[in-house]
């Protein structure tokens, strides 16, 4: 029988290779093609104690190590003005080897829950500091244009080849829990995992706790269907405090419950 370590790690893992993108194609980048990627067997280890972002680089990274078809060449290389000024980093520069292509991929693990406001949709993250297209334009004119910006700051080795640019988004865009329409921000991939969130205060409303299962913050990437076979904690309100949780629902989808105010009481100046 897996341990519950061995679980988390096959759905992160599978996650990697089958969860829907949440951005899609972008003029200055394709979603990077998983199509060739497979699970090892057996399965390496991870460090399930790491930052959310850390943790599916390393399993990624992993996945390139096992692979026949990738040559991973870097990870988090940074591009450097000098020693003490640094541009920029690229998440994963791999080799392609059948058809000798280079790749500079950027990975990103996030989550957004649309908001209605007075002046229209709004897109924070869990933390409202954070928001979705702040992230896309991030993105779009820094990260994905590092190879072609700052070519002269990457390893001579690499100065004369064309790389291509691609990103692998995971995540999911949560709609309010009475909102009658989806919101479609720009970029958005048009088969994005989707969910529903409310406040705590809304939840008596919509949901009995005792039914939900908590979501620990290391399968948040993982699609509801990739939990299955994995034992969750029961939902407890009292463990929100101020933050966002996510749970599984009777009905086998995703919901984020936050606390009262969100997403005023971050003071994000969002009204």
């Amino acid at each position: 029988m897996k341990s519950d370590q061995d679980l988390f790690a096959q759905a992160i893992f599978e996650s990697l290779i089958h969860a829907p993108t949440l951005i899609g194609e972008l003029p200055e980048s394709q979603v990077f093609d998983r199509s060739h990627l497979i699970l090892p067997d057996p399965l390496p280890p991870l460090n399930l104690s790491q930052k959310l972002g850390h943790l599916y680089e390393q399993a990624l990274a992993l996945l390139f190590t096992h692979h026949s078809n990738y040559a991973l060449l870097e990870t988090n290389l940074p591009l450097r003005h000098d020693r003490h000024h640094t541009i920029g980093e690229l998440d994963f520069l791999l080799r392609k080897k059948k058809h000798d292509t280079l790749i500079h991929l950027e990975l990103a693990t996030k989550f957004y829950l649309a908001v209605e406001t007075d002046v229209g949709l709004v897109l924070p993250g869990p933390d409202a500091r954070d928001h979705y297209f702040k992230k896309l334009a991030r993105l779009r004119e820094h990260q994905l244009t590092l190879t072609s910006r700052h070519r002269k700051h990457l390893p001579e080795a690499f100065h004369q080849i064309d790389i291509l640019p691609r990103h692998l988004v995971l995540g999911a865009l949560f709609d309010h829990i009475d909102s009658e329409h989806l919101a479609q921000p720009e970029a958005i991939h048009p088969q994005a995992r989707r969910g529903r969130w409310l406040t705590l205060e809304e939840l008596p409303t919509h949901f009995e706790a005792t039914t939900l299962r908590l979501i620990p913050k290391l399968l948040w990437p993982v699609p509801p269907d990739l939990l299955l076979g994995i034992k969750l904690e029961p939902f407890s309100p009292s463990s929100l405090a101020d933050r966002c949780l996510m749970a599984l629902t009777t009905c086998g989808t995703s919901l984020f419950v936050t606390p009262p105010g969100y997403p005023h009481h971050q003071g994000t100046g969002i009204r």
